[in-house]
Order: structure tokens, then C-alpha cells, then sequence
């Protein structure tokens, strides 16, 4: 079943004063209950602002895009409550605590027991041993920690994951692909469709089921990362150049 269903998504900013530019254009794809889906492309390929879009925060310029079945555009609130959205730039919030955010998303989401939530979300992302500091006294792995337990409090069928190990260290991101892999498919519960937005191939070698390298705001390629290296006679890194270097005759 496809939790995440884009279709022809397009979007375009600027026009009337300023020269238009299109971000993303006519992307389709289906992201289905278990699988990871990498979302790969040099910096501004489009991947933040497929995100946005899927997430609600954007409207698109042409095209749709579905949530569990909701469709966003017509049904954005039942949609937006099947996601839970890492922002690839979390908001700063240094003089809260993490109790204090995961409290107010609980409540956001009216959760019939907020305590519980509150602790078995801690527990699960390992941020348990800090929730009381003020997060501007945290690393950034352990803020990190803290922004995907408020995007899973609620336990959502479908994660949208920007970025989410950009500036972790080896250890940090090791712990975090663990994670997500056991929340695809997490024991005694449905699995979940995750789209993780990166421009680093480990990462998508290590995480992802699937690929979708994206160049320019289009998809170039559906794959898996095994065939990715196939493509580069067993390099990934040499097929990912290949295929998002010197396109369009630049």
C-alpha cells in the first residue's frame, strides 16, 4: 500500500517582477509501507522543496500529492496528521526543554495520555537522560534526537525526514540509521513509510530500500542502491556523478 503518493508535482517560484523558477517538475512517485525511500540529489536538486510540498507547508503550482490516501490539497488536516515532518533546519527553541516540546506536540496532537507519550517517545529515540536541560545546552545529535521524537509522538504512518544526519558525527548517524530502519518495520505495529531527503551515498547505501536520484526538480532514476553501483561497475559515488554531472549540456 502507498502511503506517499505524489503526482506531477510541480512547483515554481518567483514571476510578474522576477524571472520565474521552477524547483521541481512533474514528479511521480509512490512510497509504500517498510520502505525507506532515499531522495538523492546534489545541492538544489529540488529534495527540500519535495519535501515541503508533501508535507503541506508548500502549495504546488500544478499537480497533487496524497498522505496516507488524504489528499493534501483537499483534505490537509487528515493528511498532516499521518506525518510526522523533520525540517532539514529545526526551529531553534534553546530556552525550552525537551520535556517542554514533546509535552506541547503531545497536546497538539491530542494524545489521550500525554505523560506516556511523552516518556515512551523519549525511551524510543534515547533522549530520555535529557529532558529536562534547555536545549540550547545539547549537541546537535542530541537536538536532532529531540526533533524526531516530536515528529514520532504521535506515531505516524509516514515520516518525512529532511536531512535528518546532516552534521552528525559517525556514531550520531550510525545510531540514527539504526533507528530508522527499526521504525520502518517496527515489532507488533504497522510499518511505516519513510522518505529520507540526503546527498550522502553512505547513507543511502546503509538506510535506503530505494533511491530516487533527483536532478534540476526531476527524477532521473527509480532504483535500489545495489543497482545504483551496478551502474558505476560497482562505484555508487562514480554513478551518482555520473548521472547529476554536466546533464543539459552544461
Amino acid at each position: 500500500m502507498s502511503l506517499i503518493q505524489a503526482t506531477t508535482l510541480t512547483k515554481t517560484f518567483g514571476g510578474e517582477n522576477t524571472r520565474p523558477v521552477t524547483a521541481v517538475q512533474n514528479l511521480s512517485f509512490a512510497v509504500g509501507q517498510g520502505e525507506v525511500v532515499g531522495l538523492m540529489g546534489p545541492n538544489g536538486a529540488g529534495k527540500s522543496t519535495t519535501m515541503r510540498l508533501l508535507a503541506g507547508f508548500l502549495q504546488p503550482t500544478s499537480g497533487s500529492a496524497a498522505i496516507n490516501g488524504h489528499n493534501l490539497a483537499t483534505h490537509t488536516v487528515q493528511a498532516q496528521r499521518s506525518l510526522g515532518y523533520l525540517a532539514e533546519v529545526p526551529p531553534q527553541e534553546d530556552h525550552l526543554t525537551p520535556f517542554h516540546l514533546l509535552t506541547f506536540h503531545a497536546q497538539t496532537h491530542q494524545l489521550p495520555d500525554v505523560p506516556k507519550a511523552v516518556a515512551d517517545v523519549a525511551k524510543l529515540t534515547r533522549c530520555a537522560p535529557y529532558l529536562h536541560r534547555k536545549m540550547g545546552e545539547l549537541s546537535k545529535g542530541m537536538k536532532q534526537r529531540v526533533h524526531l521524537a516530536c515528529a514520532l509522538i504521535h506515531n505516524p504512518p509516514v515520516l518525512l525526514l529532511d536531512e535528518p544526519t546532516d552534521g552528525l558525527d559517525p556514531n550520531q548517524k550510525h545510531e540514527l540509521r539504526l533507528m530508522l530502519k527499526q521504525l520502518a518495520k517496527p515489532k507488533g505495529q504497522p510499518a511505516k513509510a519513510i522518505l529520507v531527503s540526503t546527498h550522502l551515498l553512505e547513507e543511502a547505501e546503509h538506510l535506503c530500500t530505494r533511491l530516487l536520484i533527483i536532478h534540476r526538480g526531476q527524477i532521473l532514476l527509480d532504483t535500489t542502491p545495489a543497482e545504483l553501483a551496478k551502474q558505476g561497475k560497482g562505484d555508487i559515488h562514480l554513478a551518482f556523478r555520473v548521472l547529476t554531472t554536466n546533464r543539459g549540456g552544461e
